[in-house]
């Protein structure tokens, strides 16, 4: 229980929500979310399918049966807003995200088109 609950805390702050946040987005009470986060309680298959999706994670990731991926594929983000992107403490907007993505495909083909000259000589 405690690894659960250490799992649900370092969510509840990466997402930067204090307990009474989370507990009002939820609909908990204070006191559930503390009992959850200490290891005092065991929390139910309901609740764990809501902070599922309340942190768009697995159960099983809540559970520790899976990792979280590393992997963030900026041209695969179905809603920007369910991620937070950031340049000199100032949000990415999809235009942005859109230019930086280009640049970087386009910075990718002229070095491989560059590699292939430098081998055909």
């Amino acid at each position: 229980m405690k690894q659960i609950g250490n799992k649900l805390k370092s969510l509840r702050e990466e997402n930067q929500l204090s307990v009474d946040d989370l507990a009002l987005a939820l609909g908990f009470a204070k006191t559930v979310i503390w009992g959850y986060e200490s290891g005092k309680k065991q929390v139910s298959v309901s609740h764990l399918e809501l902070l599922a999706d309340y942190y768009k994670v697995s159960v099983d990731f809540l559970l520790e049966r899976e990792q979280a991926s590393n992997v963030l594929d900026l041209q695969q983000i179905p809603d920007l807003a369910s991620v937070k992107l950031v340049v000199d403490d100032q949000p990415i907007n999809e235009e942005e995200l859109a230019e930086v993505t280009s640049y970087l495909q386009v910075k990718r083909r002229l070095k491989e088109e560059g590699a292939q000259k430098q081998a055909a000589k």
